[in-house]
């Protein structure tokens, strides 16, 4: 399976794990999900399989049938990821401006986490599954939860990263403004800039991997049998399939705790996740709405 965010810092410099755990320290999506690099840099090339004549049985002595895989050849562009952080020259002169730089990087890092973990989850995951039939409504008409189960396959489900941008924090690439040296900002002050960006995607080439329950609440929880058909949806697997929520929705499902919700100290070599429904591991996080997403009619 693809690697991690820390796994690719680790592959490339030790010293690059820190900003990777600030970049993810709110965000256990983001660190949970698999990355590989962009063909392209900036895009990704990649084929979706439209039709597959496998392997069959014959008679001895018979002919065997020919095998064929029929794919389209798809591109998906990468999406920037950063900012620029601004320095007054006179506050730069007492706090330093190298000193100031190191201890703002991670706090923004960790924002920076945030909002590509928010965008992930409802720019991609949910209208993914959705558009393909495989979202499950819970019933709920107003301050929804959802969950989303992904079953991560390579070269098909998968964040993107540019290998190309790759910088001392990781996948954000950091760059002084003006080399350094004094600048005006838009607002004539001088002082000194940094600028943080990289370059990732999330690309979803497999229909049968990602689906969602949504439009829940409080007074519309799922039922077992819809979060089994939601599993079934993406024909997940214990080894490479995920439930993301918000934590308070694993709340709702306490009252199901038994042989199907389960506890396991085996959960737990998984970061972050610390429950599992009949195997498949629940990852929560903040980043999902806390009950203010808005109904999503389904199919």
């Amino acid at each position: 399976m693809s690697n991690t965010l820390k796994e690719i810092a680790n592959q490339l410099s030790h010293k690059q794990e820190h900003f990777v755990n600030s970049l993810t320290e709110d965000s256990p999506i983001l660190d949970n999900m698999r990355f590989e690099a962009s063909t392209h840099g900036l895009w990704n090339a990649y084929e979706e399989v439209a039709k597959i004549d496998g392997a069959g049985f014959v008679d001895i002595n018979q002919p065997l049938p020919e095998m064929e895989v029929d794919s389209n050849l798809k591109k998906i562009d990468l999406s920037i990821l950063g900012g620029e952080i601004f320095l007054p020259e006179d506050k730069g002169s007492v706090v330093g401006v190298g000193e100031y730089f190191s201890k703002k990087v991670p706090v923004l890092l960790k924002h920076a986490g945030q909002t590509a973990e928010k965008k992930i989850i409802y720019d991609n995951f949910i209208p993914y599954a959705v558009s393909n039939g495989k979202a499950i409504s819970a019933g709920a008409g107003e301050n929804c939860y959802s969950m989303v189960a992904v079953r991560y396959i390579e070269g098909e489900v998968t964040g993107l990263y540019s290998k190309h941008n790759i910088g001392r924090y990781g996948i954000l690439d950091s760059t002084p403004i003006n080399g350094g040296a004094l600048y005006k900002n838009a607002n004539g002050v001088l002082g000194y800039g940094l600028r943080l960006k990289g370059y990732i995607g999330m690309q979803l080439a497999n229909p049968d991997a990602v689906s969602c329950i949504v439009n829940i609440n409080q007074d519309n929880i799922p039922t077992p049998e819809q979060i089994d058909n939601m599993l079934v949806d993406a024909k997940a697997t214990p080894y490479s399939t995920f439930i993301y929520c918000h934590p308070k929705v694993l709340s709702m499902l306490n009252q199901y705790k038994g042989n199907i919700l389960q506890t396991s100290s085996l959960d737990f070599d998984v970061n972050r996740s610390f429950m599992a429904w009949n195997g498949i591991r629940f990852i929560t996080s903040y980043n999902f709405n806390n009950g203010t997403e808005e109904s999503v009619r389904v199919a």
